[in-house]
């Protein structure tokens, strides 16, 4: 152990000595690693980082959610067309009531629909964008609401269709100066070629950005009935979509085994009939998401190995060339005792430690320039410790594969021979 440790400790040194006096090979050489781990990691990190946030946009939709709409979120039947889905009717209101009122299974039942505002206006204050979300009245039950400021829609606003609104906090932080408090105030939104005025009875708390925009920040949420009565439902320009929250304790496969029977028969689809709706899970997009970035991380490996497969050759030309400049000093050690293995052990930790060098450089390209992108885009970038893990590993198993055919050529010379050599 003492040995090995010892040659440990001088390996290190004649590698910084080698990268010393060999400035340009050396650094030629660790660039097409330093470069193949950047591909690599980077890309994992990427990856990793874009779909931590788009499993934080899923998470708010909850795992355990049924989501009812005429198109599927996954096309299993290759040879249904998306043009026969179009053909589907949308979800209509009548949907919703039938669901709400006969499963048993379901905690809550929303229907929801979308609009999008060209204006928002609080005197002379306006955004020029916005989405207003119309919902019904246990949307407060399927996702959790949380209010800085005000309170839900009433049952008799929520059934009444009042022109009520709950703002997202970013549309409120925009459109209400600071000292103004928003609720009870009146907004003027222009949507459709229309003009309305809506009384702000809430303002909600921030919920954060995902690339997914699943958050409340910039919508404006009102009655479902408010929008069916400015707005022909039946035009084509509406697609609502009926939201299901299970029962605690409930599956996914429950509670679509009593959708699929209540909305069949309230469509009267005969036995013969395929359905024209589509029942969602959030794990249906979780799983689609799954395989894009399995995709993506092959794609960085494939890049990244080129790289990675120069810089091998790099690295076993170093070694070759620095067991020919240590000949005599292989045949000195040996003929005074050092072992094979000792001195197998010995250029195959060199071999490592010089991979391990690229790799480092590699690490902190990544790490400079996911700083910089993020600093850029505001996108949250990680390099995490697994993707370090995964970058060190593949430089070890490189210095290895590199390293193994220079180092069995030193500890299998003849002593004699080598000291000869000089």
């Amino acid at each position: 152990m003492v040995a090995i440790f010892r040659t440990i400790s001088e390996t290190l040194t004649q590698v910084v000595q080698e990268l010393l006096n060999n400035k340009l090979r050396s650094g030629l050489s660790l660039l097409g690693v330093s470069i193949g781990i950047f591909c690599i990691i980077a890309v994992l990190s990427a990856v990793d980082s874009l779909k931590r946030n788009m499993e934080s946009g899923l998470d708010k939709l909850g795992t355990d959610m049924i989501y009812i709409t005429r198109w599927p979120w996954q096309f299993s039947n290759e040879e249904y067309t998306w043009w026969e889905y179009i053909k589907r009717p949308t979800m209509q209101y009548e949907d919703y009531q039938i669901l709400s009122d006969k499963l048993t299974k379901a905690k809550a039942v929303a229907i929801e629909t979308w609009l999008n505002a060209s204006e928002v206006r609080f005197r002379n204050n306006a955004i020029n964008s916005g989405s207003i979300s119309g919902v019904t009245d246990q949307y407060n039950e399927v996702y959790t609401m949380n209010f800085k400021d005000g309170r839900y829609f009433a049952p008799s606003e929520s059934a009444g269709g009042g022109a009520v609104a709950v703002l997202g906090f970013e549309v409120a932080q925009e459109l209400f100066p600071s000292g103004i408090a928003p609720v009870g105030k009146y907004i003027t939104v222009s949507a459709m070629n229309m003009q309305f005025k809506l009384r702000v009875i809430g303002v909600l708390e921030k919920e954060g950005e995902s690339i997914i925009d699943i958050s409340n920040d910039n919508s404006i949420i009102v009655p479902f009935n408010y929008i069916r009565r400015i707005v022909d439902m039946n035009s084509g320009m509406m697609d609502p979509m009926i939201e299901v929250r299970p029962k605690p304790g409930v599956s996914a496969d429950e509670i679509k085994d009593e959708i699929y029977p209540i909305m069949r028969s309230a469509r009267n689809l005969r036995p013969a009939e395929d359905n024209d709706f589509a029942v969602n899970e959030v794990t249906l997009a979780a799983d689609a998401l799954d395989s894009m970035f399995a995709m993506l991380n092959m794609v960085g490996f494939i890049i990244g190995g080129f790289s990675i497969l120069v810089g091998g050759f790099g690295i076993a030309n170093i070694m070759f060339v620095s067991v020919k400049e240590r000949t005599n000093i292989i045949g000195i050690k040996k003929s005074l005792g050092a072992k094979n293995y000792l001195i197998l052990t010995e250029f195959l930790i060199e071999a490592i430690i010089l991979s391990l060098i690229g790799c480092l450089f590699g690490l902190f390209l990544v790490w400079g320039v996911m700083k910089l992108a993020a600093a850029q885009t505001g996108f949250d970038f990680i390099l995490s410790p697994d993707n370090i893990l995964v970058g060190a590993t593949i430089s070890i198993i490189l210095g290895v594969v590199a390293g193994i055919v220079p180092a069995l050529l030193a500890s299998r010379m003849d002593p004699v021979e080598a000291i000869r050599s000089k």
